[in-house]
């Protein structure tokens, strides 16, 4: 009984030095900040690591951050650069003087007749096409009134495809022919100036024009006529000839 009192006497004794003993902790509101979250590659693979649940594998793509750059802010991904605005599509007449240019440049650089030729037909072809319909049939009517053996007929629908589209040098140059037919050299030089004029590469035009201005006895507009149709279409030898003969007939041979 008495050992029992002793040992009663002892215990809060006891009690104190093993609590003297524990190491102390501080308190949560104390300690440094919350546990941070940190992500890492390793061997190939990205992890989440969050204290006390441990390595979270995370999904393919994801970017992981060096230790101690979890729970920070990522820095702003660069954009690219906003596109501007589409480019406007070309009106059919833009697009039609860049066909035209490009066709130019292959006459003017064909390196034999052939070539130049199948170029030329191309050339052509956009010549003859007006833009209105109702000028395209008026046109084809006269080529066949005048293929008819009806020159006056033809006269009188291009005196009308003229008035309706005076923009289009094909009419003139229709219009010159037919003149010329009829003996009107006068008129179908006008006209053929007038094509030239409004279109100066017409080598064709050049070419007849310089021909009614030879027939009519203006050899030295006529040699003009024609070296300007060679300077947009050299390979034309049959008039490359003519100017050639011309030249020496107007400027003499050379010394």
């Amino acid at each position: 009984m008495l050992a029992a009192m002793r040992i009663l006497r002892l215990l809060p004794l006891t009690i104190v030095v093993f609590l003297a003993a524990l190491p102390m902790r501080r308190p949560a509101a104390q300690e440094s900040g919350p546990p941070s979250i940190e992500s890492f590659a390793e061997d190939g693979e990205n992890f989440l690591f969050i204290p006390g649940i441990g390595r979270i594998p995370l999904p393919p793509g994801t970017r992981a951050l060096g230790p101690g750059q979890g729970g920070g802010e990522r820095a702003p991904e660069r954009r690219a650069p906003a596109a501007g605005p589409p480019a406007q599509p070309k009106d059919p007449a833009e697009r039609r003087d860049e066909d035209m240019a490009r066709l130019y440049l292959r006459l003017e650089q064909a390196e034999d007749e052939r070539e130049a030729k199948g170029v030329a037909a191309a050339i052509a072809s956009r010549w003859s096409r007006a833009e209105s319909d109702t000028i395209n049939l008026l046109a084809a009517r006269a080529l066949a009134a005048d293929a008819a053996g009806a020159p006056s007929l033809a006269l009188s629908l291009l005196d009308y495809v003229v008035a309706l589209s005076p923009q289009w040098t094909e009419a003139y140059v229709m219009r010159a022919k037919a003149r010329a037919e009829q003996g009107d050299n006068s008129g179908a030089i006008a006209d053929l100036e007038t094509a030239t004029t409004l279109e100066p590469k017409r080598f064709d035009a050049l070419a007849a024009l310089g021909a009614l201005k030879e027939k009519s006895g203006d050899k030295k507009g006529a040699l003009a006529a024609y070296r300007k149709s060679l300077a947009i279409s050299p390979q034309q030898e049959s008039l490359r000839k003519i100017e050639e003969r011309l030249h020496i007939e107007v400027e003499g041979r050379d010394i």
